[in-house]
């Protein structure tokens, strides 16, 4: 726990730490996701704690990127599931 950060991925933050997994359901720049151990930098980094030092960014970090790679892409495309209801209240 002296080491990690805090990322904008997906829409949500995700506090993430060296030698973790961790699930990601979208990832806005990379459109295809179909093979595994693909590298990914990530920018959007909010907050980067290394022991007792702590970078707060104003929305994020210039300077800092977060590097990983996707192990195995697990979520595919979405579903859409529509409901026909009866015209008549029978």
């Amino acid at each position: 726990m002296n080491k990690y950060a805090i990322i904008d991925v997906g829409g949500k933050q995700l506090r993430v730490e060296p030698g973790r997994f961790y699930d990601v359901r979208h990832f806005a720049s990379i459109q295809d996701v179909s093979g595994s151990n693909m590298k990914v930098s990530i920018n959007r980094v909010s907050l980067i704690r290394r022991g007792s030092e702590i970078s707060i960014g104003h929305p994020w970090l210039s300077d800092a990127t977060v590097r990983g790679r996707i192990l195995h892409p697990c979520f595919g495309s979405k579903l859409v599931i529509q409901k026909i209801h009866s015209k008549k209240k029978t």
